[in-house]
């Protein structure tokens, strides 16, 4: 299972290549901004990449935040539904920001550092994103402070799952799609001890595999029931969904993640 997606995520890589003798040109989503980044904390750089809602340059209102991980492949998927969305009422205006690593091979260096436990590395990342990554964007967007998200798919999923319950006051919503519990177990089983010992309540938190994710599947329902004795019908939400593998999951998962999230 490992094996395989590692191969669909480098299959999303290689889509993101120029072809044919046209010259390439860098092009950016509209109403989307890049900062380059350095985090002290990490001891990295990288960009940090914004995308605002389309109304937000006639406002002067602050926005909720989502803040997407896998920026390098998934930004545009992250920051473009939510925008369409928002043309229906289903989501309010969002501003979704992300990390980029910029460069394929680094990418995939670099989200197994970040999501995972080896050497507290995810760990460390959730001290970046707290004190460093999220005042930089509360300083430099109208951004809702009582109001931010965090979206991960996969091992960026199981590091969402896992924030959500590390800091429970850092994020007001969590969508945890197809977390790669699995990949983690003693790790996992310390999550176990965070929802028990929970005094401070949880965001809302959406969560779902795909029903051909079967020991992806069979690692998360132990968390889910203990989330669902935890927490309110309306503030928690686990889905099995049949949309045939790990990456063709992935929209529909976002989709309904998102309109569970900003129900009211």
């Amino acid at each position: 299972m490992n094996r395989l997606k590692i191969a669909l995520w480098l299959m999303i890589g290689s889509l993101m290549l120029p072809t044919g003798t046209a010259t390439a040109e860098g092009h950016e989503l509209p109403g989307s901004f890049s900062h380059q980044f350095t985090s002290t904390i990490m001891g990295d750089s990288f960009s940090v990449v914004v995308s605002t809602p389309f109304n937000y340059g006639r406002t002067e209102q602050n926005y909720p935040l989502l803040f997407a991980l896998d920026g390098d492949g998934m930004f545009g998927m992250a920051s473009d539904i939510p925008k369409l969305l928002s043309f229906e009422g289903k989501v309010p205006p969002i501003i979704v920001a992300t990390v980029v690593y910029g460069d394929m091979q680094k990418w995939f260096q670099k989200r197994a550092r970040d999501f995972h436990s080896k050497d507290g590395g995810a760990e460390t990342f959730l001290a970046a994103m707290r004190d460093e990554i999220i005042p930089f964007l509360q300083a430099n967007y109208r951004i809702d402070a009582a109001d931010r998200a965090l979206y991960g798919h996969s091992s960026a999923g199981l590091f969402a799952f896992y924030a959500g319950i590390r800091q429970p006051q850092l994020f007001n919503r969590v969508l945890a799609t197809s977390p790669s519990l699995e990949e983690e177990p003693v790790w996992a089983a310390t999550f176990a001890e965070m929802i028990s010992g929970n005094r401070e309540g949880f965001p809302k938190i959406y969560m779902s595999v795909d029903a051909s994710e079967t020991a992806m599947a069979a690692a998360v329902k132990p968390f889910a029931e203990m989330l669902s004795k935890h927490t309110d019908k309306s503030r928690f939400k686990f889905e099995v969904l049949n949309e045939g593998s790990h990456m063709s999951v992935i929209p529909k998962a976002y989709n309904n993640g998102l309109h569970f999230l900003y129900t009211r």
